[in-house]
């Protein structure tokens, strides 16, 4: 065990894995400790807490003393990630324009055929589409069509709107997400469909989150908008709760700061912040980052990162010491509208 200093623990950082929790602790001298617990699915915070035991014994100190000390931490993981991969998101139903009922199951044609090698994408035969996030028997379509400049030419009818809310919530869904064709160019019918969503929920005495893309990412490209708002509800919202557990038991232990997420544009933000899907590959994005932070040390401009985990293998490259950041990627085969 190291002797302990009279230097403050100002930083910590936390790589929640499918199969281990580690988490690292930054003395303002530069210092630092590891510690490593079992990750635990059903309770995150506590893997957290117990990793946190291990590593700052190393300093013959205990979590207590240390939490109220940090200036900030910084949280980073496969979680929603994983979610996303084994299908075990939040029930999801969807709202969309009537006739397009079948976008997101359908989904863009290159969805078919992502992450295959040259060989694999040349023959039709190998192409196949994963299992949507929201069935067909959870979507739902009403009447309305915004033209491709903003225009309203057939007004929303709010009476299917109603139908379609009660409908969903006997379905059993868990969270609704609404998305209009060319709702980017003009929000008007997706506020409003939202707001009557909210209000027959009340009506009904149910209490589920309501996801309008407009309100969340107002974008061009339907498969695009439609795919992300979905993530936002399916695995974004379950991760919410699970970080606002690691907030909470941080607290309790006398915790001062704001506990942040890494995000897939390689900065942090909040985990209260509104756009949480943008952390769902957050574990990765830090090794990126530290990747590249290590080769300016060492002088490599040109370097492979990969990330092996229990569930997902992930790679980035890094080219004449830069990455780059798509608007619109795709990730765990879904074609999506956020930086990445």
């Amino acid at each position: 065990m190291e002797v302990q200093t009279s230097s403050r623990v100002e930083v910590m950082g936390i790589d929640a894995g499918g199969t281990m929790t580690d988490t690292f602790f930054v003395r303002e001298d530069g210092r630092f400790v590891v510690g490593k617990a079992q990750s635990n699915p059903e309770d995150e915070s506590l893997a957290i807490f117990n990793s946190s035991v291990d590593a700052l014994a190393h300093w013959g100190r205990g979590v207590d003393e240390v939490y109220p000390e940090l200036a900030t931490c910084v949280y980073s993981g496969t979680a929603m990630l994983n979610r996303v991969l084994s299908r075990k998101g939040l029930q999801v139903g969807l709202i969309c324009n009537k006739g397009f009922e079948q976008i997101h199951s359908m989904g863009r044609a290159l969805q078919s055929y992502l992450g295959y090698a040259l060989e694999d994408r040349i023959h039709l035969n190998t192409h196949r589409y994963d299992e949507p996030l929201v069935p067909v028997s959870r979507t739902r379509g009403v009447t309305e069509r915004t033209d491709v400049q903003g225009k309203v030419v057939i007004p929303l009818r709010e009476g299917e709107v109603r139908q379609a809310t009660r409908e969903l919530v006997e379905a059993g869904s868990q969270a609704i997400v609404i998305c209009l064709l060319q709702s980017h160019k003009n929000e008007r019918s997706e506020q409003q469909a939202r707001d009557v969503v909210l209000d027959e929920l009340a009506r009904l005495k149910v209490e589920i989150p309501v996801f309008a893309s407009v309100d969340y990412y107002p974008s061009r490209k339907e498969s695009h908008r439609m795919n992300t708002t979905v993530l936002e509800a399916y695995g974004a919202e379950p991760s919410r709760q699970t970080l606002k557990k690691v907030s909470d038991r941080f607290k309790k232990h006398g915790a001062r700061f704001d506990l942040r997420v890494m995000a897939t544009h390689g900065g942090t933000i909040s985990w209260k912040a509104k756009e949480l899907a943008r952390t769902i590959v957050s574990g990765p994005i830090g090794g990126v980052i530290g990747s590249k932070m290590l080769g300016e040390y060492l002088g490599d401009e040109n370097i492979a990162c990969s990330d092996i985990g229990g569930t997902s293998f992930d790679v980035a490259l890094i080219t004449k010491g830069n990455f780059a950041i798509k608007s619109d990627p795709d990730m765990a085969r879904l074609v999506l509208s956020l930086p990445l």
